[in-house]
């Protein structure tokens, strides 16, 4: 093969262009996967992204709009804007310097000015684009832009009083409250009726922007921002979204009626003879709406927006009952810019009565508040989770709601504003406190209520708010775990019957401690392990300090740890005979999932079928697969067994693709082996389609051997034993691998293609020749089958952004050498083999081997040298026989772009006979010949040509025979 510049282009012509850690389509055929946990809505044709300020600078200047050049190859046509409003960022912006003192201090670009809103039209999935834009440079983090939504719903019947008040001892703590004085706490939810009788009296009054202005006129309604905060005439608060999510408004005015519910719990009007009690005297509520004017609608956005307008307002306690299961990392930065400037979060834990972290509330400054009803009992409803902070009441909560009326809701939406009250008051009597010194007193004088929860201990957080206690303990010690590192032998995969080590980083946030220590128990209905250490000692800790115990917590874990099995341990923090705090920490054991890297590949696999990663789409569990010390290659790797589109097993995308299909479970984890190769090391694993209702009915025996022999050190083999566990012989079997693979930035600029020389299904970079070459070959005695996928689909090819149906999966496995070049865009690849048939309690091996090199040359001859070791070792592999499927241009020498001067070009027949060559405009005219054969012999031949004397633009080489046609798009440039 000439040198490395094979391949150099491969397109085919196409007719469109918590806790605190950190053919195609002919038709459908309908067939579902075992169910898996739904994720998190998002917003279609939107990413949100964080840049680094070398490229965030620039944009700020320009106004923070306009495209980002660097996403165009990925998302095509986009526009962009800040995520947070330029006013709040300016209002940030002054607050931090109001805290100089006068201090001339340059500010650095904050983080939440580098966060931009990319709106792109191309049907892409935000979910896969977010992740694939992560990896371009100057991208510190890219993400989807996730749905909120409220979480209190009605509860009829109306109860008859608030129970909740003298549980939290309510009463008594307003006898101890001040006569004069108010707390601002910020509502930022679906607006609030300040018209309501039992609220009016209690709205937050901008005075910026009331009384009357020089001209005489009033300030609320004269059109003019007379502070100056950017938002005109906001008098008592700001309304983000409008009527239809098209504008925002100074009338922070509800929809739907669950803000001025949570508004009413936190501070309705008390002792005025009418209607319900707030939970807290002395507060004044700033209404911020983030969701549209449609009662009925239970979405919610720009919250980050809404917190920052309360942050820079003064709001000292923020309470947001809404939110979803999907972490945002922008999020974590507005929530950390609103507590810098002195605002204490406060969140719902959500309603799905699971076991989940849920967001804001679970973000470590955020005072996360699950719900109980009036025995102290967690509610169905309410979720539990390490990262829950405090309880409060959340069941049949009688509040305000419009007009002039009152109702009971449930919800943890419910139970966020009883503890946002407590703090309020906390606040009030205490304005010195840090947000974090907020969050902890109300942690520390909580009342326990492990009695009533046995089975959630620990997930309730610290327990009941208790309003008396919280604002009369002012000697009150709490500390708390904020980060936790878990150790073991030396790999980080904690095993069965394998020894843990726990360090925890604890911070003392409140009275200094004199002799800590923390103790360590399992929490109820989780595993057993055995505690090593049980105490181990803390000594003195001053407050605001971080320390660490003298010694880690060690603990063994059982021999029959459960696969993916989560260590949780109860950390009880003491100081004598005190409790000072309680945390519960956790970590993933027996993982699905390990990466090998005994040579060039680092590669992860795992225990049902895939490659690369363990959690596609979020692709956080592994490494992907690496060469060197490159970036990760690949997006997604999966087996695929089938004999027809209605009987298959396979761990690719789904017809959902964030979702993928989850046929294969695991029997045993992969553990790793140095038997059976003569060097290097090979990681085991076994699943089957036990629980897959449209499956083959197959048992895995998965074997990846990583040799550190210098010829075979940039490959890995891939062999699969298949055994059919029915009782039935399966005819038509075939077997095969999807790769997504991703070269270079969000992998745009990929091309792939078929070297039917090689047998080898390659993909690499077009424009980045820097970046590695990889390569798969199916090495089994079977017919290969092969197909270069564009992701975003074109007549060829499936469209595997939208989807990627059975029929599609199955097309493209089982066609031959089918679709032998894609187009230069982000790429997928389907190889392997078949068909063969496989009688009950057969087993058939198939063997396939991957490899990454610098240049084509290089990976050539290492797949070739493992396609003989794999020989060598008495896998089920074969050499490999040149086959032309079809006539059809190989490659053209010197890449897509020609000048003036001489060309070269590759190309195959697969018979003799008559060859034309020729050159097509985009209108499909002919403009020049390059070749009229008649005896043209078959094989491979190399055409030298003339660049034609043509205008500059796109073109298409075409190779037609009397049987075959095939085009390559070019660019000619004079």
């Amino acid at each position: 093969m000439p040198g490395d510049c094979v391949l150099t282009l491969y397109w085919n012509i196409t007719m469109k262009l918590r806790h605190r850690f950190l053919s195609l389509t002919l038709s459908i055929v309908s067939v579902c996967s075992p169910l898996v946990a739904q994720q998190p809505e998002a917003e279609q044709g939107i990413v949100v992204i964080r840049w680094s300020p070398s490229i965030a600078i620039p944009w700020i200047n320009a106004g923070r709009t306009g495209p980002f050049e660097a996403l165009t190859p990925t998302i095509g046509t986009h526009t962009s804007e800040s995520y947070i409003h330029p006013s709040i960022l300016a209002g940030v912006r002054k607050r931090y310097e109001e805290q100089q003192s006068g201090n001339v201090v340059q500010l650095p670009v904050l983080p939440i000015e580098r966060i931009t809103v990319i709106r792109y039209s191309a049907p892409l999935n935000p979910w896969i684009v977010a992740r694939k834009l992560s990896t371009i440079p100057g991208v510190e983090y890219a993400e989807p832009l996730v749905r909120r939504e409220i979480i209190g719903v009605p509860n009829d019947p109306l109860v008859s009083s608030q129970y909740h008040l003298p549980l939290i001892k309510a009463f008594e703590a307003w006898d101890l409250l001040p006569a004069t004085g108010t707390v601002v706490v910020g509502i930022v939810d679906t607006g609030v009726d300040t018209t309501h009788p039992d609220l009016r009296g209690q709205i937050w009054k901008n005075t910026g922007e009331t009384g009357r202005d020089a001209d005489g006129r009033d300030k609320r309604s004269n059109g003019i921002d007379d502070d100056g905060n950017g938002f005109v005439d906001d008098h008592f608060g700001w309304d983000f979204v409008g009527a239809n999510g098209s504008a925002g408004d100074n009338s922070p005015l509800p929809g739907n009626p669950h803000g001025t519910h949570v508004g009413g719990i936190v501070g309705a009007i008390i002792d005025n003879n009418d209607g319900v009690a707030g939970t807290a005297k002395n507060v004044v509520l700033m209404p911020v709406k983030i969701s549209n004017d449609d009662p009925f609608s239970r979405g919610v956005s720009r919250g980050g927006d809404g917190i920052l307008y309360a942050a820079i307002n003064r709001a000292a306690v923020i309470n947001c009952s809404w939110g979803s299961t999907a972490m945002s990392l922008a999020e974590i930065d507005v929530i950390d810019e609103a507590t810098s400037l002195g605002s204490l979060i406060v969140g719902a834990a959500g309603n799905n009565g699971e076991n989940t972290a849920f967001y804001p509330a679970a973000y470590s400054p955020v005072l996360s508040v699950a719900a109980t009803n009036e025995s102290d009992r967690l509610t169905a409803f309410s979720n539990i989770n390490s990262t829950v902070d405090v309880s409060a009441p959340g069941q049949g909560i009688v509040s305000t709601v419009p007009v002039n009326r009152y109702e009971a809701y449930d919800g943890t939406s419910m139970a966020a504003p009883i503890a946002s009250a407590i703090a309020a008051m906390v606040r009030l009597l205490e304005p010195n406190l840090t947000p974090r010194q907020v969050l902890a007193r109300i942690r520390a004088t909580s009342d326990a209520v492990d009695t009533s929860n046995p089975f959630t201990v620990g997930l309730m957080g610290t327990g009941r708010v208790n309003a008396l206690r919280a604002i009369t303990s002012r000697s009150a010690k709490h500390a708390m775990v904020v980060a936790t590192e878990f150790t073991d032998g030396g790999d980080d995969i904690f095993s069965a019957s394998e020894e843990i080590s726990i360090n925890p980083t604890i911070r003392n946030l409140l009275v200094p401690l004199t002799n800590a220590e923390v103790t360590v128990t399992v929490v109820p209905g989780t595993f057993s392990v055995d505690i090593l250490t049980p105490t181990v000692r803390l000594g003195a800790v001053a407050t605001e300090a971080d320390a660490t115990p003298s010694e880690p917590i060690r603990v063994r874990l059982p021999s029959d740890v459960p696969f993916n099995g989560e260590l949780a341990l109860l950390l009880t923090i003491k100081d004598g005979n005190d409790v000072v705090g309680r945390d519960l920490v956790t970590s993933t054991v027996n993982p699905t999932y390990r990466t090998i890297t005994e040579n060039d590949l680092s590669v992860t696999v795992n225990s049902s079928g895939n490659l690369g990663y363990n959690d596609y789409p979020e692709n956080a569990q592994g490494v992907g697969i690496k060469y060197r010390n490159s970036a990760s290659l690949t997006y997604e790797g999966a087996l695929i067994i089938a004999n027809s589109p209605d009987r298959m097993s396979n761990v690719a995308r789904s017809a959902n693709p964030s979702r993928k299909d989850t046929s294969f479970s695991p029997v045993s984890v992969v553990r790793v082996a140095t038997d059976s190769i003569p060097s290097g090391i090979r990681a085991v694993t076994e699943f089957d389609d036990r629980y897959e209702p449209f499956g083959m009915g197959v048992r895995v025996r998965q074997s990846v051997l990583q040799m550190t022999d210098e010829d075979v050190r940039k490959t890995v083999l891939i062999v699969y034993d298949i055994t059919n566990v029915s009782d039935t012989t399966m005819s038509n079997v075939h077997v095969a691998q999807y790769h997504d693979w991703d070269i270079g930035p969000a992998g745009a600029d990929n091309g792939c293609a078929w070297d039917h020389r090689t047998g080898i299904g390659l993909v690499q970079n077009v424009r980045r020749p820097e970046f590695p070459v990889v390569g798969v070959s199916f090495l089994s005695d079977l017919q290969p089958h092969f197909f270069a996928l564009d992701n975003d689909g074109d007549l060829t090819s499936p469209d595997v952004y939208e989807n990627f149906f059975r029929i599609e999966k199955w097309s493209t496995m089982s066609s031959g050498i089918a679709r032998t070049n894609s187009r230069v865009t982000d790429v997928s690849m389907m190889i392997g083999g078949g068909p063969f048939d496989l009688a009950p309690r057969e087993t058939r091996q198939v063997v396939f081997a991957i490899g990454a090199a610098a240049n084509y040359t290089e990976l050539s001859t290492a797949l070739a040298n493992a396609r003989q070791r794999a020989i060598e070792l008495g896998l089920n592999a074969t050499t490999y026989t040149p086959t032309a499927s079809r006539s059809r241009i190989l490659f053209l020498a010197n890449g897509p772009v020609l000048q003036p001067g001489s060309a070269s070009m590759h190309y195959t027949l697969r018979q003799p006979g008559a060859v034309v060559i020729d050159l097509l405009d985009i209108f499909g005219r002919q403009t020049a010949v390059l070749l009229n054969k008649r005896d043209a012999v078959s094989g491979d031949a190399e055409l030298a040509f003339d660049v034609p004397n043509v205008a500059s633009g796109t073109y298409f080489i075409r190779l037609q025979t009397a049987t075959d046609k095939d085009y390559l798009p070019i660019v000619i440039r004079q």
